[in-house]
């Protein structure tokens, strides 16, 4: 059986029985890490956030395996927390790296209300006009509708998703982004979105 097939095979019995790993079908065929049960602390962290917006957030209860809080320059970040900024009351904003060859970064975005405009969900309250997306086809991952969208650096200078393969979705009054940065391929950064965003649990206060 040529080596290809036989990767091919294991990777399909390691997702049927369950195990926390995915291959992506990339060119130089790199696999993105393994996903494992987010600890208690992430379930509390996202109660917390949540008691302080007043609405439900995006808590996953699977992540990528390493995932530790990005450092911040002004506050502290975690990986589903509160914004800093100015003007951002009420928002969610987390981020999350795993650090390795190649490393990985997570971006949660949860809005206090509808927003219908993708290029101002990806960019929040420091949106500007100019900024655009590249939006992408339709999905249904959770039960959700979500869209795929893509982040160009050129257009969004400043957003914490520059680079980034987003889900958006709307649901209960309020918008949700999630997204992982393109490390290697388009392929790995969509397949770690699906498997993040399948793991979420909308926490209520």
């Amino acid at each position: 059986m040529p080596l290809r097939l036989v990767r091919f095979v294991v990777a399909f019995v390691l997702l049927g029985a369950g195990v926390g790993l995915f291959v992506a079908s990339s060119a130089t065929g790199a696999p993105g890490p393994a996903f494992v049960a987010a600890p208690a602390s992430l379930l509390a962290q996202c109660r917390a956030t949540a008691k302080s917006v007043g609405y439900a957030v995006p808590c996953p209860m699977s992540i990528p395996r390493g995932l530790v809080p990005t450092p911040g320059i002004r506050c502290r970040n975690k990986i589903v927390g509160l914004s800093c900024g100015n003007g951002w009351r009420d928002w969610v904003v987390g981020s999350g790296d795993v650090y390795g060859v190649p490393s990985q970064r997570l971006v949660i975005t949860a809005a206090p209300r509808v927003v219908r405009s993708y290029a101002q969900m990806v960019n929040g309250p420091a949106f500007f006009r100019g900024q655009r997306v590249e939006v992408g086809g339709w999905v249904t991952v959770n039960g959700w509708r979500a869209r795929w969208i893509f982040v160009p650096p050129a257009t969004n200078e400043g957003s914490s998703f520059m680079g980034h393969h987003v889900l958006v979705w709307t649901t209960g009054g309020h918008t949700y982004a999630v997204g992982f940065h393109e490390t290697t391929t388009r392929a790995v950064a969509r397949a770690m979105d699906l498997e993040l965003v399948r793991s979420i649990k909308l926490v209520g206060p």
